[in-house]
């Protein structure tokens, strides 16, 4: 069989595209790490969170930003849209410095008032 042969014999698979996304090709580093997704996210029954995709993919030897990457991109072919947390408190403004400089000031005038008085 000759080289033209066997390309015309092995057919593509087609492009899979989604929300502007295509799907790697099968065996590759990028597929690998859509494959740890798809599995955790069948093993889980939901759509899997970044960490364990990620540790997973990182053990397998796959560069962190290319598993990160690839699960930003299966999360967008799937449509995955992470559940904002809840806001948190917002913290009290701090006093300027200024301020600080006064109340320590007079702090330490009242010490020594007391101090006087006893």
């Amino acid at each position: 069989m000759t080289e033209e042969a066997k390309t015309e014999a092995v057919e593509k698979a087609p492009k899979v595209e989604q929300n502007d996304v295509s799907r790697p090709k099968v065996g590759t580093a990028t597929e690998r790490v859509w494959a740890i997704a798809d599995a955790l996210s069948t093993a889980a029954g939901k759509a899997v969170e970044r960490k364990p995709v990620l540790d997973a993919a990182v053990a397998e030897g796959i560069n962190p930003a290319t598993a990160a990457t690839q699960y930003g991109r299966w999360c967008k072919f799937f449509g995955v849209v992470k559940t904002p947390a809840a806001p948190k408190e917002p913290k009290a403004p701090k006093a300027p410095k200024a301020a600080k400089a006064k109340a320590a000031a007079e702090s330490d005038v009242s010490v020594e008032e007391e101090q006087a008085s006893a």
